[in-house]
């Protein structure tokens, strides 16, 4: 006999699906991010092979900034919410 399907079961199933859809989901983003700036690479005269060296480079720089501009936009957030207080 088969072990009966539990609520705990069901919801590791869940938790097992919702995580393969979200790491599909990042490998999607990333790779219309790479493509993007490849594109714009090759348009502005490089060529592949050098772009293809570059990535890793570019991807952790466009990641720095990223994280930058989420800081940058959290804190003024939270001055206006300040100042909006007063």
């Amino acid at each position: 006999m088969g072990r009966k399907y539990t609520a705990e079961m069901h919801e590791k199933y869940r938790k097992e699906q919702d995580e393969k859809a979200a790491a599909a989901a990042q490998a999607r983003r990333e790779g219309r991010e790479k493509e993007s700036a490849r594109r714009a690479w090759l348009a502005d005269g490089g060529n592949a092979a050098d772009f293809e060296r570059q990535w890793p480079k570019l991807r952790d720089e466009a990641r720095g900034q990223r994280v930058l501009g989420a800081d940058a936009r959290a804190r003024e957030a939270q001055r206006r919410a300040t100042m909006s207080r007063m």
